[in-house]
């Protein structure tokens, strides 16, 4: 009686079947990592309509200022970076939460965000991913950009460091040379840069202008950059002072009602 043999791999068909996984995983890989930044930006474009929704909802408290212009009456003073004017909508129970601040594959808060009436917690440095436009009201143009990644350079018009793309680090970009930027009006959405390497701003228009100046009228405007304590940023947290005492601390208005929180 005859038996049937069975007949294994040779060396060149397994190398061969080895060959065509790896060429399918390299090819999968990509994609996957497209998928995922995709994920992450529209993430981050949410969150950025949802910080301009609390800036809106101050600026319609505040005679269409928003909290970067107004006198803070728990400092005395007015905030110096975005870091500080955010966490204003916090003394004012705006918001409570820190999440919106934050952007995946970005900077983003730990959720703790302190006690009234200061919140001294909340966003405090490498826990804000936007910088914004100082010195314009809600009633700006609605092209104007309000609030958006932090730059590398915070010029008129910034800068990012396309070079760093997709790093956690200030003034990066995604890959591609784009960031997320979001207007006065509402809107927010991933812009292309000028470059995809080195340090670049936004793309040149018909008439020289771009997403930033066409709006300023070519006049140079203030930007109020995030609190990022990290190597390469040329911002460093102020040197901690010792809180006031809660007897010293000037009351916020009665006159404002806190408002839900907005979810991510």
């Amino acid at each position: 009686m005859k038996t049937q043999s069975t007949r294994g791999f040779t060396l060149i068909e397994l190398l061969v079947v080895i060959t065509i996984i790896a060429i399918l995983a390299g090819l999968a890989i990509p994609a996957a990592q497209l998928v995922l930044v995709s994920a992450n930006q529209t993430r981050g474009v949410n969150n950025c309509r949802q910080v301009i929704m609390t800036l809106k909802q101050f600026a319609g408290r505040n005679q269409s200022q928003f909290p970067d212009t107004v006198l803070n009456p728990l400092t005395g003073g007015t905030a110096q970076n975005a870091n500080e004017a955010f966490q204003v909508l916090f003394q004012q129970q705006i918001t409570k939460d820190e999440r919106i601040f934050g952007c995946a594959a970005g900077f983003n808060g730990d959720k703790a965000i302190g006690t009234a009436p200061n919140y001294s917690n909340a966003l405090t440095a490498n826990e804000n991913h936007w910088a914004m436009t100082a010195g314009i009201t809600d009633v700006s143009d609605g092209n104007m950009p309000l609030v958006f990644e932090n730059p590398a350079e915070a010029t008129w018009p910034p800068k990012w460091n396309a070079s760093i793309a997709g790093q956690i680090r200030p003034g990066r970009t995604w890959p591609g040379g784009r960031v997320i930027i979001g207007r006065v009006d509402g809107s927010a959405e991933v812009v292309e840069l000028s470059g995809t390497t080195g340090m670049v701003g936004p793309r040149k228009m018909t008439g020289g202008v771009d997403i930033f100046t066409q709006a300023s009228e070519g006049q140079p405007m203030g930007i109020l950059n995030a609190l990022i304590n990290a190597p390469g940023s040329k911002l460093q947290p102020p040197t901690p002072k010792d809180p006031p005492k809660t007897s010293e601390l000037p009351q916020l208005p009665t006159s404002i009602e806190p408002t839900s929180p907005l979810q991510n």
